[in-house]
């Protein structure tokens, strides 16, 4: 119902005393062929070189000549005979940036699961690898297991400073791409923008009616305040109208009364793509941020220029299209300096995929993996190469799965990793938020001390020593580990090694690599999927602790010990507990045991082996032995006795290669406690949560109980 007044706007969230930054990604849209834009120097990399032009066709090939490349100087990059590499002279800007050192080049980037290799990348990769739809999707979501939130990366980025009670705006420009999407849940909305003007409400032609804007009383009528008992959708939808329709009639005011501080045209032989007038209209937003609702302390922007998909004639494509990528990034960074804004701004230019090495039969290259991006800003630490730049363009070389294809060497969560902390997130619950898969990565992140001069980040868990452990598990279907599984485990073991030798968590890292699977050996009919773990520990760990490889391993055991009983589906429980309490059906050993087994009642099968020494029961046989001896080996028929087997007197458990198939029952303090609820006995007098509800027991002795009683 309606309360005969005008619906007020929603407030713009007042700006916060921190300074402004703002992000710009450009995106290259087709999969650009990068290693036509960052080549190996032709004088002090001629071997590289030399494989790179064979590599690409020679003479009749794709591989640009000598006379196209502009030289750069790489020799801090640690590529091995090779101190110069070569930029397209096309990209005059990037080289001019690169040696001003506000510009850095990420070599062989790329999507991953995780750290991957030749022989495992097929396994371990579980996306639509070289699909333009997916690879756009996950170089713009970064959230490989998708465990994330939000849409976007940039998006998340934004959730997290909102909420901390900054103001932020994202924008994109003739596109509307999901990395600069938050969480649904903020209601926050990126706003969609063209380079073909932005007008007023009632600017627009099919607005205005006969009689000028004729249909605002209207509009103005049907989404009028409306009282409590109104519909809920409805009003929410009245809201967003009204909010929008006011937001975008002050930012074209805005923007109208608004001049750069450089000549930036946008001629038409320069502007291919409109991605001139893109970063044109970018700038323009960047100087009103102040006007801007009530003033913006972070801003996402996202722009893109189209038909890098170059199958055919790969040469004549970028020499149609960089120039004026060219021109609009040298531009737009004239203007930022104008502004006096050059260290609030980074650049990020990528793309979604890379092209083969090797060109078809079109003069063109086709769908590939890891590629060469760049980016630029005042406070950027430039003039470097980061990630791996291949050492070798032969199939031989590890990265090359066929046809120049290389597997990345570099995530893009290294690459936000940095930026994220550089934005001034920098709790690590906060970055797992922006970025949930950066845990799996180990120790290959960038912070933003390494991207940028005002960084102070370091990668926490890393510098110390790196242990790896193998890992296996018994499950009963042909698969491999989920990711969340994977994590789980290295969750479980980062808290048992924290625990065991008193440091925080936060200084270890761990992710689970080289999975395999086989039939399993010591449980017919299941399949043994085997991993390695890489824990990889700070460098400012006490001195007093010391990590061997033996206790990594310990932990290792303990860990997946947990994660059979509680995390990975459908697996073998590995616990090695004793108990107090049989269990109700007979465990299976393929050898015999070291001690006799204890049991309340005797096992209907008998053994597959015998025991070295006589089994002994709490009761008695159901018919009396004939021998007051036992016999060394089993007879066909049970034995008869005059008198009862008289009640054990050890204490030693019975130990078993396979656990036994139903969960072992335990009683303690006269109540029953089951493996499930315990996890891991080892160890005496040690007990702590692993996860939320879940526990790690360490010992047997009535000690331990104390905070579960």
């Amino acid at each position: 119902r309606k309360t005969g007044s005008a619906r007020p706007i929603t407030p713009p969230v007042e700006k916060s005393s921190s300074p402004y930054k703002a992000i710009v990604y450009i995106n290259l849209s087709g999969g650009v062929d990068s290693f036509n834009i960052l080549t190996p120097g032709v004088t002090k990399c001629t071997s590289l070189y030399n494989e790179y032009y064979e590599a690409r066709g020679r003479g009749t090939g794709i591989g640009l000549k000598s006379d196209e490349i502009l030289s750069i100087d790489v020799s801090s990059a640690g590529i091995s005979s090779c101190s110069n590499l070569g930029v397209n002279k096309h990209l005059s800007a990037y080289k001019d940036i690169f040696d001003e050192g506000k510009g850095v080049f990420f070599a062989n980037m790329g999507h991953l699961h995780k750290p991957v290799t030749k022989e495992n990348w097929l396994t371990e990769t579980r996306t639509d690898l070289f699909s333009h739809h997916t690879m756009k999707h996950e170089s713009h979501v970064v959230d490989a297991f998708r465990e994330g939130e939000g849409p976007g990366v940039l998006g998340r980025m934004l959730d997290i400073l909102e909420a901390k009670g900054h103001a932020v705006g994202a924008t994109a420009v003739n596109s509307k791409p999901q990395i600069i999407d938050g969480s649904p849940t903020t209601g926050r909305l990126a706003d969609i923008m063209s380079t073909t003007g932005v007008l007023k409400m009632f600017d627009r032609s099919y607005l205005k009616g006969e009689t000028e804007q004729q249909l605002r009383a209207f509009l103005e009528l049907l989404h009028a305040e409306t009282d409590d008992n109104s519909g809920f959708f409805a009003n929410a939808w009245s809201q967003s109208f009204v909010d929008i329709w006011n937001k975008t009639d002050a930012l074209v005011q805005t923007l109208r009364n608004t001049d750069l501080e450089t000549d930036f045209k946008t001629p038409r032989q320069t502007n291919v793509g409109e991605i001139a007038g893109q970063l044109k209209l970018v700038a323009r937003l960047i100087s009103t941020r102040n006007e801007r609702g009530n003033g913006i302390n972070y801003d996402v922007f996202y722009c893109e220029m189209g038909g890098y998909d170059s199958h055919f004639k790969v040469a004549t494509v970028l020499k149609n299209k960089l120039p004026s990528l060219n021109y609009a990034v040298a531009t737009f960074w004239e203007e930022m300096k104008a502004q006096g804004l050059e260290n609030s701004v980074t650049v990020v230019q990528g793309s979604e995929f890379g092209r083969t090495i090797t060109p078809n039969s079109n003069e063109g290259s086709d769908h590939a993996w890891g590629g060469n991006y760049f980016m630029f800003g005042g406070d950027v630490k430039g003039g470097k190469i980061l990630g791996e730049y291949p050492k070798s363009f032969r199939e031989s070389d590890p990265t090359n799965i066929g046809r120049g294809r290389l597997i990345p060497t570099t995530s893009w969560d290294a690459l936000f990793y940095g930026l994220t902390q550089w934005m001034g997130i920098t709790e690590q619950d906060e970055i797992d938020y922006v970025l949930p898969n950066s845990q799996n990565f180990g120790c290959k992140l960038f912070t933003d001390y390494d991207l940028f001069n005002t960084g102070q980040q370091h990668l926490n868990g890393c510098g110390g020593p790196t242990h790896t452990t193998p890992i296996t598990f018994q499950v009963p279907d042909i698969r491999m580990l989920t990711g969340e599984e994977q994590k789980q485990v290295c969750k479980i073991a980062l808290k048992t090694t924290s625990n065991q030798f008193s440091f925080d968590q936060s200084k270890a890292r761990c992710y689970v690599a080289d999975q395999n699977i086989v039939h399993s050996e010591i449980s017919p009919g299941m399949y043994d999927i085997s991993g390695i773990a890489v824990l990889n520990f700070d460098k400012l760990l006490p001195a007093s602790t010391v990590i061997t490889a033996e206790a990594v391993k310990a932990v290792s055991k303990a860990a997946s010990a947990t994660a059979s009983d509680f995390v990975i589906l459908g697996a073998i429980p590995q616990s090695e507990a004793p108990s107090e309490m049989p269990s109700m059906q007979p465990s299976t050993s393929h050898k015999p045991s070291s001690s006799p087994s204890m049991t309340a009642m005797p096992s209907d099968p008998p053994s597959e082996y015998p025991s070295i020494v006589p089994s002994q029961s709490a009761q008695p046989s159901d018919e009396p032995s004939i021998s007051t001896v036992p016999s060394i080996l089993p007879t066909a028929v049970p034995s008869v006795s005059q008198s009862p087997t008289p009640v054990p007197t050890t204490n030693t458990p019975s130990i078993s290669v396979v656990p036994t198939p139903a969960l072992t029952e335990r009683r303690v303090f006269e109540e029953q406690f089951r493996s499930k609820d315990i996890g891991y006995v080892g160890t005496a007098g040690q007990s702590f949560e692993t996860l939320p509800g879940l526990y790690t027991v360490q010992g047997s002795g009535l000690d331990i109980w104390v905070n579960f009683y």
